[in-house]
């Protein structure tokens, strides 16, 4: 610290209650602690203004993680806006767009999410793939898989099965055991629109030897089908 500085802060009385203090510190220390205590009468000023330092950064923090809560608040409202007010399916794909340019990190999922839902609906499906492609770049696995399959759909509705179907199996190969039964339905109906009949019959004899109840006789009905045709 110079010269100048130390000046000014020697200059600056203390706090009447900050002086009691040090009394009583003076008081309670052995002498073995004098040097503590000078220490401390010393450098009390800078220490301080040091506190009153990181009590402002606290401040402005604190004010700062308001702003942000205040401007999501703001920001899911508007959300909630465009999606009672957007119900053609086409007004709201283009709201939903625009509203995702500067949405908050925190709701970029859930636009994301009506974005891809709503460019299907409006058969927009190259804006839905693309919706469907970040959200599989979630960090949350249950995200990543609804994402592909949700990716595979919409290829699927664009005439692309050839690519829904490396995709599906792709995300077949990677997925918990409990999508496994939904990947592979959608797997069957690409690959037998892909014309690839070997693997439409592997996956639906693989449907019919897990499925139970009313879906059973549609997926031994395929198999049937495809055998027929192989």
């Amino acid at each position: 610290m110079d010269e100048k500085k130390q000046q000014v802060l020697a200059d600056t009385p203390l706090n009447p209650g900050v002086a009691e203090q040090l009394e009583q510190i003076k008081k309670a220390v052995p002498d073995t602690s004098q040097r503590l205590y000078e220490f401390l009468v010393n450098n009390m000023k800078p220490i301080a203004l040091g506190c009153g330092a990181v009590i402002l950064a606290a401040a402005v923090y604190a004010g700062v993680n308001s702003w942000r809560a205040h401007t999501a608040a703001k920001a899911a409202d508007a959300l909630g806006v465009i999606l009672i007010e957007k119900t053609d399916s086409k007004a709201r794909v283009a709201a939903l767009e625009a509203f995702l340019k500067d949405a908050p990190g925190s709701l970029r999922p859930t636009v994301l999410l009506e974005l891809a839902a709503s460019a299907m609906v409006d058969k927009q499906f190259d804006k839905a793939a693309l919706a469907w492609t970040e959200l599989e770049g979630s960090s949350s696995e249950d995200m990543k898989v609804i994402a592909g399959i949700g990716h595979a759909k919409s290829l699927l509705l664009a005439d692309k099965a050839p690519e829904a179907l490396t995709l599906l199996k792709a995300l077949r190969a990677k997925s918990p055991e409990a999508y496994s039964m939904p990947i592979t339905r959608q797997l069957a109906v690409a690959a037998e629109q892909a014309g690839d009949t070997k693997a439409a019959l592997e996956a639906y004899s693989e449907l019919a030897s897990r499925a139970e109840g009313s879906g059973k006789p549609f997926f031994e009905f395929k198999v049937n089908q495809l055998k027929a045709k192989s």
